[in-house]
């Protein structure tokens, strides 16, 4: 019958089995639930392109291909300033956030590069900074208005959009939440720039900028660009028509300015952005989960030699030995010898040794074998040493002699 290194029966084995696949089970039907169980959204606001929640960019991504055909995309998570370093040509920028506050080496290499043919499409809820100082413009949100606030209290829940000249676009209007497109501009260089887009309150919410050779779009409806509201009516519209006032070139996305440096924010995150290092991460996560399956089966125990208990009791006798005769206390050790014959005459041979009589010698005589003459003899020798306070060691010895030869 086999046994566990605890000594359980192999019966065991078979229940603890039968637990662990029980545990199993439960976690498998906890995974599939999980897996086949309906996601909550994450309605964290991203604009990220691979982000498919509702306040994602996943759809926009998807799109602008259409948009700008045969054109390179660059996605990227750097600066402005980073970007337009290493581009020596004109290109169309594209950043979509909450808020857009570039540093000022951000706004100057920006504008240098719109000034010589260049363009940009930016859509923020707030703008402000360098940026917003330059141009001559800032955002607002009309629900924060106290002089509105009742209006815009009265409206319906549903806001529109729609661009400015109905001679240059169709006259659709496209709707969003309103909590949603509060946004707009407050102020701005009306003699310079252009309304292109305004929600149903009329006021603007896409503006033109000439700068040079090039041409700056801003909206302050970002989210008008994510998920789900790309996937709502006629929606994509006016995104596409948003996005086709810039010019048939190549696009730089960055989105620097809502999410930062997400690509280097951790180490995994670079290992699984780069093809070769996501590969080894897989293979090694794989052995490891190998190596702990087959290395997890319970082994037995090496079993240890349990060696028998040793007889003290003669190691014992020869210490107490060692140390009588160190002290040379001949005497002390012939009183215990003597007193150890006694007791032994006493549990043999059920006599009392109190008084040595000449009836007690023939009954000893008689019950341990011996001649009554050698058992005077021995108790003799018992009564000498008994009187005196000294005896050598010859005597001691002499002593033993007879006791142990009686005992017999």
């Amino acid at each position: 019958m086999a046994f566990l290194p605890n000594g359980k029966p192999g019966s065991d084995l078979k229940k603890e089995l039968k637990y662990l696949l029980l545990l199993v089970c439960a976690a498998l039907i906890y995974l599939l639930f999980k897996l086949f169980a309906p996601r909550d959204f994450d309605w964290t606001i991203t604009f990220n392109a691979e982000d498919k929640n509702p306040f994602g960019g996943y759809v926009l991504h998807s799109l602008i291909g259409d948009i700008f055909p045969d054109r390179q995309i660059l996605h990227s998570y750097k600066t402005i300033y980073e970007l337009y370093d290493s581009v020596d040509t004109p290109v169309n920028f594209l950043s979509i956030s909450m808020d857009f506050a570039p540093e000022k080496q951000d706004v100057i290499a920006l504008l240098k590069n719109i000034e010589r043919g260049g363009n940009a499409f930016i859509s923020a809820w707030d703008i402000y900074g360098t940026f917003g100082d330059t141009l001559t413009l800032t955002t607002s949100d009309y629900y924060y208005h106290a002089e509105g606030y009742s209006i815009y209290m009265n409206q319906h829940d549903t806001a529109t959009l729609a661009f400015a000249n109905p001679d240059l676009y169709d006259s659709a209007r496209y709707s969003y939440p309103r909590n949603n497109i509060h946004h707009y501009f407050e102020s701005f260089d009306s003699l310079q720039s252009t309304v292109i887009a305004v929600n149903d309150l009329g006021l603007p919410v896409s503006i033109r900028v000439p700068w040079g050779k090039g041409n700056l779009f801003i909206n302050t409806t970002p989210l008008a660009f994510s998920n789900a509201y790309l996937l709502h009516g006629d929606n994509p519209e006016f995104v596409a028509v948003s996005l086709s006032h810039l010019p048939p070139n190549d696009l730089i996305w960055t989105e620097f300015y809502q999410l930062g440096r997400a690509e280097v924010q951790s180490p995994l995150r670079f290992i699984l952005t780069t093809e070769p290092l996501r590969w080894a991460y897989y293979l090694t996560i794989t052995a490891i989960l190998v190596y702990m399956f087959f290395e997890a089966k319970r082994r037995q125990r090496i079993i240890p030699v349990i060696r028998p208990l040793t007889n003290t009791s003669l190691e014992f006798v020869s210490t107490i030995g060692n140390l009588y005769l160190q002290n040379a206390d001949h005497k002390d050790i012939a009183d215990k010898k003597i007193a150890f014959f006694l007791e032994h005459i006493r549990t043999t041979y059920w006599l009392n040794t109190h008084t040595i009589t000449p009836d007690f010698i023939m009954s000893l005589a008689k019950r341990s074998g011996n001649s009554p003459e050698k058992v005077k003899d021995v108790f003799s020798m018992i009564e000498r040493i008994q009187t005196r306070e000294q005896i050598t060691a010859e005597e001691l010895v002499a002593l033993n002699k007879v006791l142990e030869g009686l005992e017999g």
